[in-house]
């Protein structure tokens, strides 16, 4: 009996050592694995960073494709000139512009007003016909540099702006010029009863003398006596004063009417 326990004992305690061994090993296999898969997930991690590093090297590297900053900066720079430049250009333009009309309606309007004196001298002619001879006087006067209120101030002295106006000397149209003058300059003397032929011929004419002789008391009196009385001092400046002061009479008038 005794040795029937004692057997039965041995056996008990062989198979409680044998769990014993059997739950260590599992144990152990548990821990194993769990180590296992941290150490699996730390190297999938150091793979990550790896690869993370390696794509963070790879658009470090310049792509030829595509400028870099420093590269780029110039471009914008030059753009900016670019546009600056068109900016300025636009804005000189603008005001070259504004500038030009504000100068063709200062000449409209002083126009008007060499055309509203003609027809205060004379009611008989019409706005159209004053506001022709007033673009002949500025025209000519400009082409052979004396000034239209010159002009116009000999065509009123001369004719009262009357086109059709003749001497009994054969002096012709609105600036009382000869024959000989006007065939002189290539023109018929019948032409002289045409405003803007005769503005012509007495504006190249009166252009002449002031060249020659710089004033306008010595220019007008050649104009009136002929330049070889002018030469040999044999002339009087009656004349010439007499246009003179008509001429600041025109002027005064365009101020007076707000027409400058």
């Amino acid at each position: 009996m005794a040795k029937k326990l004692i057997t039965c004992l041995i056996a008990i305690t062989l198979i409680a050592c044998s769990s014993v061994s059997i739950y260590a090993t599992d144990e152990e296999q548990s821990e194993n694995a769990a180590t296992a898969a941290d150490t699996a997930i730390e190297t999938a991690d150091l793979d990550d960073d790896m690869e993370d590093g390696a794509n963070a090297g790879e658009d470090a590297v310049a792509d030829p494709d595509v400028d870099s900053d420093d590269e780029a900066a110039p471009v914008d720079e030059e753009q900016e000139k670019e546009a600056a430049a068109k900016a300025a250009a636009e804005k000189k333009a603008a005001a070259q512009k504004a500038k030009a009309e504000a100068q063709a309606k200062k000449e409209a309007k002083y126009k008007k007003g060499l055309a509203a004196y003609i027809r205060s001298v004379n009611p008989t002619v019409s706005k159209t016909k004053s506001l022709n001879m007033a673009g002949y006087f500025i025209d000519k006067g400009e082409k052979y540099n004396v000034a239209p209120e010159v002009l116009m101030a000999i065509a009123q002295n001369e004719s009262t702006f009357y086109t059709n106006a003749h001497s009994p000397y054969g002096y012709k149209g609105l600036m009382q010029t000869s024959d000989a003058l006007a065939r002189k300059y290539g023109y018929k003397p019948s032409s002289l009863y045409k405003a803007q032929v005769s503005i012509e011929v007495g504006a190249r004419y009166l252009g002449s003398m002031k060249k020659q002789f710089k004033t306008y008391t010595k220019a007008i009196s050649a104009y009136a006596y002929g330049s070889g009385a002018v030469k040999s001092g044999n002339y009087s400046t009656a004349i010439a004063k007499k246009v003179l002061k008509t001429r600041d009479k025109i002027e005064k008038y365009l101020e007076r009417n707000n027409y400058v």
